[in-house]
């Protein structure tokens, strides 16, 4: 072998060894396709975990209100609420909610309410977690 095939050979290296033609065939396709449904999978995999810790606040809202009225039927004098973190704990119009916006108005579509005589003093952010609320059973006042 000569030096002028020696270059022709380093300098026409290709990834796929062998015959060029017909190279997306058989394995190669394979290879393909398997990789294809496994990005789609993983992808797939991703938006699941996403959607789930997503909707997983409102669940957590809603077991902390079931907690604290618990509290409250109980006659306890405070209560720890740890869920959902940065969401806030208000009253109005005979209700207690724990909600994402600190806004009473728009609370039954960003959060959980449920009837009660108990008034939040001032609006309540659950950060850091845990708020300890203090239960006054007599006033009907709720603080922190």
């Amino acid at each position: 072998m000569n030096k002028r095939q020696k270059n022709r050979k380093f300098f026409s290296y290709t990834f796929f060894p062998g015959n060029r033609r017909g190279f997306l065939l058989a394995e190669e396709t394979l290879k393909l396709v398997i990789s294809v449904i496994a990005i789609g999978f993983l992808a797939y995999l991703l938006f699941s975990l996403y959607f789930s810790f997503k909707n997983n606040e409102l669940e957590q809202a809603e077991a902390s209100l079931d907690f604290l009225m618990s509290e409250i039927k109980a006659g306890r004098t405070s209560a720890d609420i740890y869920n959902p973190e940065g969401w806030w704990i208000l009253s109005g119009n005979n209700e207690l909610c724990i909600c994402k916006d600190n806004q009473p108005a728009s609370c039954g579509e960003k959060g959980v309410c449920e009837e009660s005589f108990f008034v939040i003093e001032n609006s309540i952010k659950i950060e850091p977690p845990p708020v300890t609320l203090q239960i006054n059973q007599e006033t009907k006042i709720i603080s922190n």
